[in-house]
């Protein structure tokens, strides 16, 4: 809303939302800061996506909560080689009449290797 000095806006995150309630903490954090925080992140994000200042052009968010497949692959691979270590089996042994190379290892494939060796 616009105001004589300047522009207010009132926000509100959902308490269910990890991303929303991240977000609500570190600007809570921010006291009087938080419009310097907002003006630099949304400059930044105008500046990348001019696009979004078109007013025929609708704005799309898209939320992606969770992990990223990534993250979730680091995960698997550091849980297949902590099982693995506990037995005492390589992870790059072959399985089934797998393997795994340089080029072809990433979480996936180490994890169903993995559970070849244990099957």
């Amino acid at each position: 809303m616009r105001t004589p000095d300047g522009y207010r806006f009132g926000l509100q995150f959902r308490a269910q939302s990890d991303a929303h309630r991240q977000v609500g903490e570190f600007l809570e954090s921010l006291g009087n800061k938080k419009s310097e925080v907002v003006v630099a992140a949304l400059s930044e994000y105008l500046t990348a996506h001019p696009e979004t200042l078109n007013k025929d052009n609708p704005v799309r968010v898209i939320l992606t909560y969770g992990v990223s497949e990534e993250t979730l692959n680091a995960k698997i691979e550091a849980a297949v080689r902590k099982l693995a270590e506990k037995t005492g089996r390589n992870v790059t042994e072959k399985a089934q009449g797998g393997g795994l190379t340089k080029n072809n290892t990433n979480a996936l494939d180490i994890l169903l290797v993995g559970l070849g060796q244990f099957g």
